[in-house]
């Protein structure tokens, strides 16, 4: 690999023979070097490729984060990609590894922010929010600060945005507040207490979090599918319930997308908060009377 930049004696962006741009993490891997000249492979101890970052602003990230703690959202982004099983991108190695710098930097001057969604968060990601937890513990341990684990909810959260392609933490703040009003809205039309952490409900966040996606990049749920019409009249006609709930949720989800959704969209989402009532309140939802 040769040198593109350094920006410490233990972080350069280098490019490799295939023409592809790395970031090589190693202590003392560019000590006496330049610009130009090759980094030996075995003073590599990590490396990354960045995307979607243009190089005057992967600079001023990097420039900004010591290398340790960039070492240490490397290990984290292997640890959910191979633990967890995670589809994630390399672009978010360095969203996480600039909040947890920053997030050390508060804790230090005893500065601590409180997240209003926490509980919302852990219902809505478990798988997202245990990695949370176990990010803050090896943090932690291997920066030896002493981060609360609030914070686990940000990283939570910046997990969920590199699976789903959003790179904005207050777009993903705003969707979990609209799969909690959704909630709110299904909890009213059948007059029960909703338990977020049903596996059906995490099975409907899976199909509101897609749903979101395709509204992000203009795309709706469709079929030209010459059945689906009587699909969507028997949808409609046996569970009734559901589908005028559905069209309340398709109202709230219209104000906040800000477009139009499909009628697919809504027989998608009648067909799954029928299946999720039934899961758990055991309703027989085509025998429920229209409200």
């Amino acid at each position: 690999m040769r040198i593109l930049r350094i920006f410490n004696n233990n972080v350069v962006l280098a490019e490799t023979e295939t023409g592809d741009q790395v970031v090589a993490i190693g202590r003392g891997l560019a000590f006496g070097k330049k610009k130009g000249q090759l980094v030996e492979a075995e003073a590599v101890a990590q490396k990354f490729y960045p995307e979607h970052q243009g190089e005057e602003q992967l600079t001023a990230m990097l420039s900004e984060i010591p290398a340790d703690v960039l070492s240490v959202a490397t290990d984290l982004e292997r640890m959910a990609r191979e633990d967890m099983g995670a589809s994630i991108s390399h672009s978010f190695i360095l969203p996480l590894a600039d909040h947890i710098n920053y997030a050390i930097v508060r804790a230090s001057e005893g500065l601590r922010i409180e997240y209003p969604l926490s509980i919302e968060v852990e219902h809505l990601y478990p798988k997202e929010t245990a990695f949370g937890r176990r990010a803050i513990a090896v943090i932690n341990e291997r920066l030896g600060v002493n981060l609360p684990e609030d914070e686990s909810t940000p990283l939570a959260l910046h997990l969920v945005n590199s699976q789903f392609a959003t790179e904005d933490l207050v777009k993903t703040f705003k969707m979990t507040e609209v799969f909690t009003e959704i909630f709110d809205v299904i909890s009213s039309a059948y007059g029960r207490e909703l338990n977020q952490s049903n596996l059906s409900v995490a099975r409907f966040v899976t199909h509101l979090r897609y749903l979101f996606v395709r509204a992000e990049q203009g795309h709706h749920a469709s079929t030209e599918d010459p059945a689906f019409p009587a699909i969507h009249d028997a949808v409609r006609s046996g569970y009734p319930r559901a589908y005028d709930c559905a069209y309340k949720v398709v109202l709230l989800l219209q104000v906040h997308l800000r477009q139009e959704l499909s009628e697919d969209e809504h027989t998608y989402l009648t067909m799954h908060i029928a299946r999720l009532a039934t899961d758990l309140w055991g309703d027989d939802a085509s025998s429920s009377a229209r409200q």
